[in-house]
């Protein structure tokens, strides 16, 4: 170090965050103590030369819909009576209380799938199921009093040099008896062929558990879908909303439409909750207004 009373000992550290997207997760933390946990927050923070970011590169092709986006990060949007943001009329599944709204929306992530199974980048960009394999974890508690493992090691497979991280999204390309062929799909690293072993992970929470287990499994998991949070900072080809609450934290709505490429590319049904004193149907998530405003309206949180 150059300097070492100085931050970073003078060297040039680059942070980047987007502050529409939802802020760091603390466990039963306070609204204060979530938002005092953000970059913002940090006493570097005046020490800092801040540079923006203007250009929406993943919706470029879509201008409208970028500006779009970023009323609704900065809270400008325009919205009705009851604090409720409209929602494109061209991205939302009609509702009618049957359970062919959510195949419509599921129809949306996989058309003509019978059409397609051959074409890769179909397949590439979606969820196809597969032949049954089980593959059986290990999991024996230990008591380890020096807590060796990290909370990062629990979570993650991390090797950034062959394109492993979290949220890394993989295609199933064969089975193993003791490992799992497969393919990364997205990145620098797309094509890429990686055999996942079995590893072993210790969960260190001595909040949830009163003792320590170590597991030994695949560090992968199968997904159809993830939630808003898990799916931030992601580019998402096709993509499905489901709401059937409205979003209860800051930037989750902002996260939930950026993924998305351009407004054709996103559909979201929202879904009205029941207000049992009343014995009607309460729109909470979902608001019909005046005929001169008539869309379907949601909360937003900045």
């Amino acid at each position: 170090m150059d300097r070492p009373r100085s931050p970073f000992g003078r060297k040039t550290v680059v942070f980047g965050s987007d502050f529409r997207q939802v802020l760091p997760v603390i466990r039963k933390g306070t609204r204060a103590q979530i938002v005092a946990a953000s970059l913002r927050k940090s006493y570097l923070w005046e020490s800092m030369i801040h540079l923006k970011l203007f250009r929406n590169m993943r919706a470029q092709s879509d201008p409208w819909f970028a500006d779009y986006l970023l009323r609704i990060g900065d809270g400008t949007e325009e919205t009705n009576s009851e604090s409720e943001i409209r929602l494109l009329d061209d991205v939302c599944v009609p509702y009618t209380g049957s359970d062919c709204d959510l195949d419509g929306l599921i129809d949306h992530i996989f058309p003509m799938l019978d059409e397609n199974m051959s074409n890769p980048s179909y397949i590439t960009s979606r969820a196809i199921l597969g032949e049954q394999m089980v593959y059986h974890s290990f999991d024996f508690a230990f008591d380890d009093p020096h807590n060796y493992y990290t909370p990062e090691f629990l979570n993650a497979l991390t090797h950034p040099a062959n394109g492993l991280c979290n949220d890394t999204r993989l295609v199933v390309r064969g089975f193993q008896r003791n490992s799992i062929d497969t393919e990364i799909v997205i990145g620098q690293h797309a094509r890429k062929r990686i055999f996942v072993p079995r590893i072993p992970l210790c969960f260190s929470d001595g909040e949830m558990f009163p003792f320590q287990f170590k597991r030994k499994q695949h560090p992968v998991r199968l997904s159809f879908a993830m939630t808003v949070n898990k799916a931030q900072g992601q580019t998402i080809p096709n993509v499905s909303v489901h709401l059937p609450k409205p979003v209860f934290f800051h930037g989750q709505l902002y996260v939930a439409l950026s993924i998305a490429t351009s407004r054709t590319n996103i559909k979201i049904l929202i879904i009205p909750a029941t207000d049992d004193n009343n014995k009607k149907t309460k729109k909470k998530g979902l608001k019909k207004s005046s005929v001169i405003n008539d869309g379907i309206y949601t909360k937003n949180i900045v």
